[in-house]
């Protein structure tokens, strides 16, 4: 298993390339598809896209990179608003999505990988930790010492909370790889982030 990580994307947003076996998820491709392809290798096979959730800087490479590799993409139902190219909102940071997408459940087999999604709201009503094995891909949630904003539309920093105190219960083991800034753990955030601790 590995896992590359391109902090590439609008506003250095981390996108995520996991390699497993021959097999490869991309995790929050937010620009630039043709440099997230430069990491697959001409034997692997792209079983998905995932998104933690539905904002611009997450989303934005989605289909151009789809263009290149045709593979499901997969986003929380409650942020779909986000990227239908039908949706009614007119609020920042929303930017449409073309390619057809499915929605989690809670556990999944995608491809070769069986992963788990952790429906984590505050950031955005739709926002997901997806793990794989020892990995948390925690999008807008949880970052090494902090958390994401809960201003923006579908935000609330009530739910933002308890999806943080969720989350102090997983393993401390849990590889931390965030959708900004670098990687942490969940046993160091527990001691370090502040907001574990509230």
């Amino acid at each position: 298993m590995k896992v590359e990580v391109l902090p590439i994307g609008l506003y250095a947003e981390n996108i995520y390339v996991l390699h497993d076996n021959g097999h490869v998820l991309v995790i929050d491709p937010g620009r630039h598809a043709k440099r997230i392809a430069q990491c697959i290798g001409k034997d692997e096979v792209v079983d998905a896209v995932l998104l933690t959730h539905g904002h611009e800087d997450h989303v934005g490479a989605v289909d151009d990179f789809t263009d290149l590799y045709p593979c499901d993409v997969y986003i929380q139902k409650e942020d779909y608003i986000l990227i239908d190219p039908e949706s009614p909102l007119k609020t920042g940071y929303m930017l449409p999505v073309y390619h057809s997408v499915k929605f989690y459940t809670e556990n999944m087999q995608i491809g070769a990988f069986k992963i788990k999604v952790h429906h984590t709201p505050g950031h955005t009503e739709g926002s997901v930790c997806i793990q794989y094995r020892n990995l948390l891909f925690s999008g807008d949630t949880l970052f090494a010492s902090d958390i994401g904003r809960t201003d923006l539309y579908s935000g609330d920093e009530k739910k933002m909370m308890e999806s943080i105190r969720y989350l102090k219960t997983l393993s401390p083991d849990l590889h931390v790889l965030p959708g900004h800034g670098p990687d942490s753990t969940i046993g160091n955030e527990r001691i370090m982030n502040p907001y574990m601790n509230m």
